[in-house]
């Protein structure tokens, strides 16, 4: 027997996605009072080996997504929703959470540049737009491989895994029921993802300026400027670096100016982990259903 026919689609091997399990094995043991320094250190192992984790369970839930296919008899239409809607999801979030780490692992204290603040600004809000856009794809699959034809016709904008009418159908509701444990997840992701989707793009500030640091990067200027003045070009690329490097990166992220700003770690891996999460449930879900309705009768 494989492991997801073994598995109940409401339990999890996936505890790799969880902060809290990096923190007591990295963290935890290793902190002393008054010692920010070392704390510091092996908070930053923690957010690093949660990341991993992320990583490897998002990779392995793509895997098995695509192995799907070949295992169960999907309608043309929920084939249709897997193919082109969760494995590109799935492929699109790993693409941008690679892209994003890369630039700002935990322990990054030097600021962005210009290139690298835009990159980062552009996958923060591909990961959630994408996030939930991936959980409306594994809705439609569900509902066009098992749902009844009342759901299959319903308005688009009312289908989805934690909402009403996707739970009102016979079919769908054990794994609704199952899903409602990251029900007040879904709700706070929102408030992440809906801004960036309508209203204001999320943000991850260059770096944070002390009155010190406000000092030497007029400094900069004002010797870039003499540079220039005198047409000293050969000292133009060391004093802008030497400008860049002015500040601080905090890891935060931000939609507005005057709205709280929001720890990057462990906020966007562990918003990532409950997806993988969620679609680990609904693959399950989908290889039992699959595997029960081809058994004979």
């Amino acid at each position: 027997m494989t492991r997801e026919t073994t598995m109940p689609f409401n339990e999890f091997g996936f505890q790799e996605v969880e902060y809290e399990r990096s923190y007591r094995q990295f963290a935890a043991p290793f902190l002393i009072e008054g010692n920010a320094a070392n704390n510091l250190f092996f908070i930053h192992e923690a957010q690093q080996n949660h990341i991993y984790g992320v990583n490897n369970a998002l990779l392995e839930l793509t895997g098995d997504a695509l192995t799907l296919l070949s295992r169960i008899a999907f309608t043309a239409e929920a084939s249709h929703f897997c193919r082109f809607g969760v494995m590109r999801r799935l492929r699109m979030i790993d693409s941008s959470f690679k892209s994003f780490q890369s630039i700002v692992p935990p322990n990054r204290t030097v600021p962005l540049s210009q290139e690298q603040s835009d990159r980062v600004c552009r996958d923060l809000n591909a990961i959630y737009i994408d996030l939930l856009g991936l959980l409306d794809n594994y809705a439609w699959v569900a509902v066009h491989q098992l749902g009844s034809e009342a759901t299959k016709t319903a308005k688009p904008l009312s289908i989805g895994l934690f909402k009403q009418a996707f739970a009102a159908d016979p079919a769908l509701k054990p794994i609704a029921d199952a899903l409602q444990p990251f029900s007040g997840w879904e709700k706070d992701v929102k408030t992440r993802r809906n801004p960036a989707a309508h209203r204001m793009p999320l943000y991850v500030p260059p770096a944070a300026l002390t009155p010190e640091d406000i000092v030497e990067y007029e400094r900069f200027e004002a010797l870039i400027s003499e540079a220039l003045h005198a047409q000293e070009f050969d000292k133009l690329d060391a004093l802008r670096e030497g400008r860049r490097r002015v500040g601080t990166l905090v890891p935060k992220f931000l939609h507005d100016p005057g709205e709280p700003v929001i720890d990057i770690y462990p906020t966007v891996p562990e918003d990532i982990g409950q997806a993988v999460k969620i679609g680990r449930t609904m693959q399950t879900f989908f290889l039992e259903a699959g595997e029960a309705a081809a058994r004979p009768r």
